[in-house]
């Protein structure tokens, strides 16, 4: 039988928000606004993203949301995040994972990309989602890795959030940790880290070592799911 291949993409416009220290009066960063579509059994949202420029390199944060429809695990897929000039025309480009998500979970995380050049006015994100993705696998929900003891702290270099991650699943994870901000009351991106495979029932300190620009941001969540 011949597989069906679904895909689409998604442009999302710049707004005249500030990213650099969340408050600060320097115009060289700023935010873009969400947007979503539903192609197929899985759909994704881009939350939120946000960019800032130093030393003539652009800095984009952004933060996904990936819901898995199906009464099947999906397998996960690469996506493509393109950043955009005014008249849409390619300035950077980066690809991404979505891990696999068990049977009707969500999960949220976040990425960035870097580049040297001007700034984005909007980024397109594109994602495949196709037949062949979904499988029987045993995928732990994203609500088996509770996050506890949240905290945050600066350094000269650093904007770090740190806390406890534990693997309630049953079997050892791999599990990546993410920090999603907000602005003003949007999601503006955040940034992640990776903590070692924990066996089940394990425990383990993790710290987000994100760039300084995210102090006096809110902290919108921090999430945790297996890859």
């Amino acid at each position: 039988m011949r597989k069906k291949l679904l895909s689409a993409s998604l442009s999302i416009i710049i707004v005249v928000l500030l990213l650099v220290g969340c408050g600060s009066s320097d115009s060289s960063g700023g935010t873009m606004a969400s947007g979503s579509w539903t192609p197929g059994q899985t759909s994704i949202k881009l939350l939120g993203a946000s960019w800032y420029a130093e030393n003539g390199y652009i800095h984009v944060f952004y933060s996904i949301e990936a819901t898995n429809k199906s009464s099947r695990t999906f397998d996960g897929s690469s996506f493509n995040i393109t950043c955009l000039d005014e008249e849409g025309r390619g300035l950077d480009f980066s690809s991404g994972y979505i891990v696999p998500i068990a049977p009707g979970d969500t999960i949220r995380f976040s990425n960035s990309l870097k580049y040297f050049g001007r700034a984005p006015t909007s980024v397109d994100l594109r994602f495949m989602d196709n037949i062949g993705m979904y499988s029987d696998d045993y995928v732990p929900y994203q609500s088996a890795f509770p996050i506890s003891n949240i905290s945050t702290s600066s350094s000269n270099d650093f904007y770090t959030v740190s806390g406890t991650v534990t693997n309630n699943s049953t079997e050892e994870q791999g599990i990546m940790v993410s920090a999603i901000f907000a602005q003003k009351g949007e999601i503006i991106g955040g940034y992640f880290t990776y903590a070692n495979p924990l066996y089940a029932g394990e425990s383990e300190l993790f710290y987000i070592l994100a760039p300084r620009a995210f102090e006096g941001c809110d902290l919108y969540a921090v999430t945790a799911n297996a890859y």
